[in-house]
């Protein structure tokens, strides 16, 4: 992620907080652009495959929002591209596509099946591994009945954002350009 991108996206490192300690910080809001507080990404390997690569406050409602939907509400007509997390949304919004958000997880709840069927249509972008196979025809199944979803399956433990950037931009293009 460029110093760009992490600014416009209100992410970068915290030194005061136990809680974000040693991770990116990364701004929440609602779908309605309030300010809900932050997530924090985690760097450190041995963390990543001890704990996961996000952490989240006790009892947030990750299934009340969609990650940067108050930004990309405008493009709701033109298309949306849905992934699993923030670091996906903003390699894609760094790439040019300013269209995605995050499920923050691989479920969908009835207020994101709610803002995501007034798209003009979903481009189901899930990670390549087992939970994100199983997600992807969950969500096909249940968005496809209510919009058109184009499901694109990623190379087999590959995430969106692991991309190269013009590999990323080139299969972006070949549903937005």
């Amino acid at each position: 992620i460029l110093p760009s991108t992490a600014a416009r996206f209100e992410a970068g490192t915290c030194r005061s907080s136990n809680f974000l300690k040693n991770m990116v910080a990364v701004r929440l809001h609602d779908i309605n652009s309030n300010p809900l507080g932050y997530c924090g990404r985690r760097l450190d390997p041995n963390e990543v495959s001890r704990f996961g690569k996000w952490r989240f406050p006790k009892n947030f409602p990750k299934a009340q929002i969609l990650y940067n939907a108050h930004r990309a509400h405008r493009f709701q007509n033109h298309g949306i591209v849905l992934v699993e997390c923030p670091w996906a949304v903003m390699r894609i919004a760094q790439a040019g596509f300013p269209n995605a958000v995050a499920l923050l997880g691989t479920s969908l709840s009835q207020v994101q099946i709610n803002w995501l069927s007034e798209a003009k249509f979903i481009l189901l972008m899930l990670d390549g591994d087992p939970p994100g196979h199983k997600a992807a025809l969950s969500i096909l199944n249940t968005l496809g009945a209510l919009i058109k979803v184009l499901p694109y399956s990623l190379p087999e433990n590959m995430e969106p954002e692991d991309l190269p950037e013009p590999h990323l931009r080139s299969i972006l293009r070949l549903y937005f350009d």
